[in-house]
């Protein structure tokens, strides 16, 4: 049985387990539960039509909360649930291919016919291929677009707006990127033999080069290329990626070629918000640092997690860092305070730019900085960037913490600025 907020629910013969989830806004509940030998959604608290099965992990809500979509399977054929409609059936539906649009008017998935795959949008279906990439199947932002990476002739190609792209031996999966205008597409594709596979990761190849396409229009052949680090600026107008040659990492931007170091972090490339500054984090012999826009800074032991984070104006940027035992953050190139620990994911900027924000710690107790000065020292605090410092104003700040009595309390503090 599923307890929401101290309300039990519907029971069943078994919850599925994974099926939960809540939609974006947090305000819908739906989950998958078993009985009698037929699964059924839960949705609002209110259970669907039963099926011999639900597919692993299809319940997907539109980004607005209102709708909601699923996969299910009777008498050997598969079919997608969309606002409690029953959809064409097939004889598979691709594991979780099913997407909405970012406006939530449109859906697309891919599903299995005849023993080939197409994808289905909005009922309508593209070409018969070879199959379909998982996890490649995305809406641009403006919601207009729709691609997708298929297999053609023992070849995988993207499709963008119904039309094919050249053959490759691979496209990157997770590679896929619009930019923020829905302008431009950009992955990352294999040319040659496939690479060995070492624990899950590729390894560069002497039979094999990767590179970029972007719109169409092939870049420069790397050994390998970090097909999730493909980033647009937020205009649309710079692409930039990490790539491997010789040994030696670096990021490409807009064709042009940073300095080469010994690895970069996973997931640090970031452009300012109105995209005119780019920063990432390198290792050079087992030391870190950042570079930000294009000028290296200090090395230290360890970059903490949140990497380089940059004020709204894009004029500031920040990072958290160990070195020698202490944990400090650095802003625009200069050293704050040093404590036992400092909370990585939760630097914020104010909206003006002007005031930084963190959680710290010495001993046992955790704090807030604004600055330089520290707040309430507490046991705990729930201020990492998916729960977050919430900034009221330029000189007030919200954030949650756990009191000694095993109460959470919602915390506002004002600082005086001068």
């Amino acid at each position: 049985m599923v307890v929401l907020d101290g309300n039990p629910q519907l029971e069943f013969d078994e919850i599925i387990k994974g099926s939960l989830v809540f939609s974006p806004d947090s305000k819908r509940l739906a989950y998958v539960g078993s009985k009698n030998g037929q699964q059924m959604a839960v949705i609002d608290g209110k259970a669907k039509k039963g099926y011999e099965g639900i597919l692993s992990d299809s319940l997907v809500f539109t980004p607005d909360s209102r709708r909601l979509a699923y996969s299910a399977q009777n008498e050997g054929q598969q079919m997608v649930i969309i606002d409690g409609r029953s959809r064409r059936k097939y004889q598979g539906i691709l594991a979780a291919s099913l997407q909405f649009s970012p406006d939530g008017k449109h859906h697309a998935y891919a599903a299995c016919k005849n023993g080939s795959w197409l994808v289905v949008e909005d009922g309508k279906e593209h070409q018969a291929y070879q199959g379909i990439s998982v996890g490649t199947l995305s809406f641009s932002p403006d919601s207009s677009r729709l691609a997708y990476a298929a297999k053609k002739d023992y070849r995988w190609i993207v499709v963008c707006d119904g039309r094919e792209g050249e053959p490759y031996s691979a496209v990157g999966g997770g590679s896929l990127i619009f930019s923020s205008d829905s302008r431009h597409l950009a992955y990352a594709v294999l040319i040659g033999n496939q690479p060995a596979t070492v624990e899950g990761k590729y390894t560069t190849s002497k039979n094999s080069k990767q590179l970029v396409v972007a719109d169409g229009i092939e870049g420069k052949q790397y050994d390998a290329v970090g097909g999730d680090s493909l980033i647009y600026s937020a205009d649309g107008s710079i692409l930039a990626y990490a790539a491997m040659q010789a040994q030696k990492v670096l990021v490409v931007s807009n064709g042009e070629e940073g300095p080469r170091f010994d690895g970069i972090g996973k997931a640090t490339l970031v452009f300012s918000p109105e995209g005119r500054h780019m920063a990432y984090i390198v290792r050079e012999k087992q030391r870190w640092c950042a570079v930000v826009d294009g000028i290296q800074g200090k090395f230290y032991d360890t970059f903490l997690e949140g990497g380089v984070v940059f004020s709204p104006d894009g004029q500031h940027w920040a990072y958290a860092v160990q070195n020698e035992g202490k944990a400090f953050v650095v802003r625009d190139g200069e050293e704050g305070n040093y404590y036992d620990a400092v909370v990585g994911d939760s630097l914020a900027f104010s909206p003006d730019s002007q005031h930084l924000v963190y959680t710290a710690q010495n001993g046992d107790q955790q704090f807030v900085v604004f600055d330089a000065d520290e707040g309430q020292d507490y046991n705990l605090l729930y201020t990492t960037q998916e729960r977050g410092i919430v900034f009221l104003s330029n000189d007030r700040i919200q954030y949650l913490t756990l009191m000694p009595s095993g109460e959470f309390r919602l915390v506002q503090e004002e600082v005086l600025v001068y």
